[in-house]
């Protein structure tokens, strides 16, 4: 399931996720997630979502509408970091999520905990879940949904709910002797709500409890009165009991002095510490931690140093409802110590003859409370042992413990405390979306505590964020830095990350040694370590980014112990498991530290075995990704790609020339697929620089890998240069699937500058080498290829022929990409033909399996297509489409069908007489096309002679003029 994503329905709807709050467009979208979340992870079928989004049976479209608003809605959440959220099933549709990110479910689970614990007699615990309820409400639920009948029963439901919670509150209040604060409230909600007979009663008796004996009767009055004038009804027989009490002041109704809590006894030492600083986030730890605490005696709260652990139990012990003594651990260095310390904090004597534990068991063993042990990671033998020996014993203890890493008792229940959420410093933010993130919070409310005036500019923003993901949300970390903003700039503090641990020290007299520095903390965890721990922990710094088993265990080369080791520093807190995949990643500030451990002739080996492993990986992969496997393989590649990217830079300063170019060459076709063009093209041009001495096979491959990235940028004249190089190379090697290879690069380059007949020549000749050599991937490229050709000059009967083939060769192959290809081809020249409910078919089949496949050049030119045939059809939708495929096409560079997708789009714009759009969508694509000397398609030709005919006949501005403000603009 989707993780760090929130849906609030108690006021406006809202959905947050890893970037923030996602922009909703509408009540239909509003509503969708609205009915998909009540509750989460539950199939709504296709009928209900129709009867939540229209009042009545909906158009008669209704199905299809629907499919729209949610592709809509998809899309948006994609965009947010949440592909997943929204699930097709057979039946309907499912919010993968659990039900706590859903506020109004937390809302009704405190309730139902607040409303147990009145009812138990637990004001206290009572008062806070249902305060902790009330608090979720942001105005009337569901506000900005579609008006219907499911919309008005779930609203009418959490109303209810909301003043059912709200009397629960007012009940415990008053039985805490909170009757003077609670008449003010009271006298507001029975305007609110007249007929409520349980509000009057609870207004009757908190003026008796006041003193106002004549008001509680004046009060009762009230309440009859509006009862008969309304409804024609008297009081119920509780509100009667209740006057009558009060006529006879009735011993009954005063307030019942509830017993204070103790440890029989005894008074201890062991004070909860009360923190000086609130906390900030954190809300669904304490909620979690809350409820394991009901249900286990042992529960340990482990992360890295720096998260918070400690703040948290201290949070969690101060609102336990039972007597707490809590023990530190951090300033005791021998395990021998831990019994006597817990002794000394419950103030307990020891006992002649007897065993410091045997004393703490029988002084336990019948009494309630919960004990806290804070930092336990250095002594964790002891403390193991100590909760082994009281907790069977002592039926009534409950045991938190804070640790890096568990105590592995039998019983035990493990808090992971993962670092406060953050935004992406790579996408913009206001400052109001900041203020979504627990981590911006927190640093900005301890810069307030220092002093600081923070700014809420965009630059002032885009720092905090930066700030915020470079120390990974550690919350010692933020405040640390936080502390110094009253005397830097914020944009100092985030220039100065990279030397974070000179920076981030604290000035605070009174923070634990551990905790007053950032290199201190995580130190402290290093030390702790034994010494293959330190040595593979340390190796751990040369991946970029996560990382599998596989490749830790080939840094490891003592033994088949690297899993195990691996695993114990997850339990320590110092690498962290990335959740649902067998993947795992140092923290930022983690990896820095580790960084600056690994040196010398232990940095060389490292470097070189990881390199090592990267080009093993990749050139492995290479052989599968023409297979049914691709996709697998594919992903693969995209976790490891940071480490790629550190490996080449480490093969560029390698003496060994063939390192850089086996790698990057063996990763050109990946960069393809994945459309990571850009990077495709740096690591190879590096790695031919350095690779001038490189066997000539090696130095052809990756010439011919540089052609495609280079060709599908649209920079034809340096393709065409390097294809010239690499055929050289291959016709010197006699390598004629290398040279057909070459010619259908040629043809392809020749294809985009409208040179169809130049282009089928290459295609064709390559199609015969392929063919006479048995090659069958090859024949399928190039017949896509011929297809591709004949149908963009209007040959759509040999294009057909083509692609039909290529289609089948490709499916026998299990080549999703060829596959995908074809049917896209096929697609365009229904649609050409004027057959859009075939072509709407095939390319929906096409995209399905270049997004399943990942394959962003797919992706974006089904997307261009589909966009062409919604506008052919009159779909509303078919600009949808081209923004989604220009988008694309920008991040991948695509210029070439940039200025396809442009001049589509002006089209549209035309048919609505948007005259001066029209003619900058025109200049905008005649200016990519000038740049790369492309000419316009001859299939898209009559479509962009009808728009400039209209264009001129409108009586506007000429082309010039606009093109000419546009450009000043």
């Amino acid at each position: 399931m989707p993780e760090n994503v929130k849906i609030h329905l108690l006021g406006p709807v809202e959905v947050l996720g890893p970037g923030g709050v996602v922009e909703l467009h509408g009540g239909g979208q509003r509503t969708l997630i609205a009915r998909l979340a009540s509750p989460p992870d539950k199939t709504v079928t296709r009928g209900a979502l129709i009867d939540a989004l229209w009042a009545d049976a909906g158009p008669p479209a209704a199905p299809k509408t629907l499919h729209s608003h949610l592709a809509h809605l998809r899309r948006r959440l994609r965009e947010a970091g949440l592909p997943d959220l929204i699930a097709t099933r057979d039946s309907g549709y499912v919010l993968r999520a659990p039900a706590d990110v859903v506020d109004a479910i937390r809302f009704e689970t405190f309730s139902a905990q607040g409303r147990n614990a009145l009812a138990a007699g637990d004001l206290k615990a009572a008062t806070e879940s249902l305060q902790a309820a009330l608090k979720m409400w942001r105005g009337e639920a569901l506000t900005d949904c579609r008006s219907g009948e499911w919309r008005r029963a779930e609203t009418t439901r959490l109303n209810e709910a909301r003043l059912a919670a709200t009397e629960d509150l007012i009940t415990a209040r008053l039985a805490l002797g909170e009757h003077i604060t609670a008449v003010g409230e009271l006298e507001f909600l029975v305007i609110q709500h007249p007929f409520r007979e349980q509000l009057w009663e609870q207004l009757i008796l908190a003026l008796y409890r006041s003193g106002r004996q004549a008001d509680a009767l004046s009060a009762f009055q009230r309440a009859r009165a509006t009862l008969i004038d309304e409804l024609g009804i008297e009081p119920g027989p509780k509100l009667r009991r209740l006057e009558t009490a009060i006529l006879t002041a009735d011993p009954s109704l005063d307030q019942p002095v509830a017993p204070e809590a103790t440890v029989t006894g005894h008074r201890f030492r062991g004070r909860l510490p009360v923190p000086l600083t609130r906390l900030v986030g954190r809300e669904a730890d304490m909620s979690t931690l809350g409820r394991s605490l009901v249900q286990r005696r042992l529960v340990t709260v482990t992360g890295p140093g720096g998260c918070g652990k400690t703040r948290l139990a201290v949070a969690m012990a101060a609102q336990h409802t039972k007597p707490v003594c809590f023990v530190d651990l951090a300033p005791l260095a021998e395990s021998d110590l831990v019994p006597q310390a817990v002794a000394d904090a419950l103030s307990l004597s020891g006992q002649s003859g007897r065993s410091i534990i045997d004393s703490l068991v029988d002084h336990l063993a019948d009494q309630v409370l919960l004990l806290v042990l804070d930092n336990c990671e250095h002594l964790i033998d002891a403390c193991a042992r100590l909760a082994c020996a009281v907790l069977p014993s002592c039926p009534e203890l409950r045991i938190l413990a804070t640790s890096r890493e568990p105590l592995h008792v039998p019983g035990e229940t493990i808090h992971a405390l993962r670092p406060l959420a953050t935004p992406d410093p790579g996408a913009p933010h206001s400052h109001r979306d900041l203020l979504h993130y627990d981590a911006v919070r927190l640093f900005l409310d301890r810069a307030q505590d220092a002093g600081a005036q923070i700014g809420t500019d965009g630059a002032t923003a885009h720092e905090m964020a930066l700030i915020c993901a470079r120390l990974d949300g550690l919350p010692l970390a933020l405040e640390l830095a936080a502390a110094r903003a009253a005397a830097l700039p914020i944009r100092q503090i985030a220039e100065h990350l990279d030397d974070r641990f000179h920076t981030l020290l604290s000035g605070s007299q009174v923070a634990r040694p551990q905790h007053r520095a950032l290199h201190t903390a995580i130190k402290w965890s290093y030390d702790l370590l034994n010494p293959d721990e330190r040595a593979l922990f340390r190796r751990l710094a040369v991946f970029a980014g996560s990382f599998g088993l596989s490749a830790v265990t080939a840094l490891w080369p003592h033994g088949d112990d690297a899993a195990d080791l691996l695993g114990r520093l997850v339990e320590k807190s110092l690498v962290a498991k990335e959740a649902g995949a067998a993947r795992y990643r140092l923290l930022d500030t983690i990896h820095q530290f580790a960084a600056a451990q690994l040196v010398g002739n232990e940095l060389a080996g490292t470097r070189r075995r990881h390199a090592e492993f990267q080009l093993a990986l990749a050139e492995r992969a290479e052989e599968h990704l023409d297979g049914v496997s691709a996709v697998e393989w594919l992903d693969l590649l995209t976790a490891e790609h940071e480490n790629f990217r550190a490996a080449i830079t480490w093969t560029m300063a390698h003496p060994d020339p063939a390192l850089a170019l086996r790698l990057a060459g063996s990763l050109s076709r990946y960069c393809r697929l994945r459309g990571h063009y850009g990077d495709g093209r740096k690591w190879l041009a590096g790695a031919l620089d350095h690779g001038g001495q490189a066997p000539d096979a090696l130095r052809a491959k990756a010439i011919a890998g540089a052609v495609t990235l280079t060709f599908l940028q649209c920079d034809y004249d340096i393709a065409t240069q390097l294809a010239e190089q690499s055929l050289d190379l291959y016709q010197s090697l006699g390598d004629v699937h290398g040279v057909a290879s070459t010619h259908l690069l040629l043809g392809s380059i020749s294809r985009e500058h409208a040179s169809y007949q130049q282009a089928l020549e290459y295609h064709r000749s390559a199609l015969e080498t392929f063919q006479a050599i048995d090659d069958a991937p090859g024949i399928a490229r190039a017949l896509q290829l011929c297809a591709f050709t004949a149908w963009l000059r209007g040959d759509f009967d040999s294009a057909v022929e083509w692609a039909q083939e290529s289609l089948r060769r490709s499916e026998e192959l299990g080549d999703a990409e060829s596959t995908a290809g074809a049917v896209i081809h096929l697609g365009a020249v229904a649609h050409y033909r004027g057959d859009n409910t075939q072509a709407l078919q095939l390319l929906a089949k096409a995209l399905t399996v270049s997004e399943h496949n990942g394959f962003l050049e797919g992706i974006a030119w089904t997307l261009n297509l589909l966009g062409l045939v919604h506008h052919a059809t009159g779909s509303a939708e078919a600009r949808t489409f081209l923004e989604r495929s220009l988008t694309l096409h920008r991040k991948l560079g695509d210029r070439w069908r940039m200025a396809s997708v442009l001049e589509a789009m002006a089209v549209i714009a035309c048919e609505q007489h948007r005259w001066e759009e029209t003619a900058c969508l025109l200049d905008e694509a005649g200016a990519l096309r000038r740049e790369i000397n492309s000419p316009i398609p001859t299939c898209e030709l009559p479509l962009y002679q009808r728009t400039q005919a209209a264009l001129k006949a409108a009586d506007k501005r000429p082309i010039a003029t606009l093109q000419t403000t546009r450009r000043a603009k």
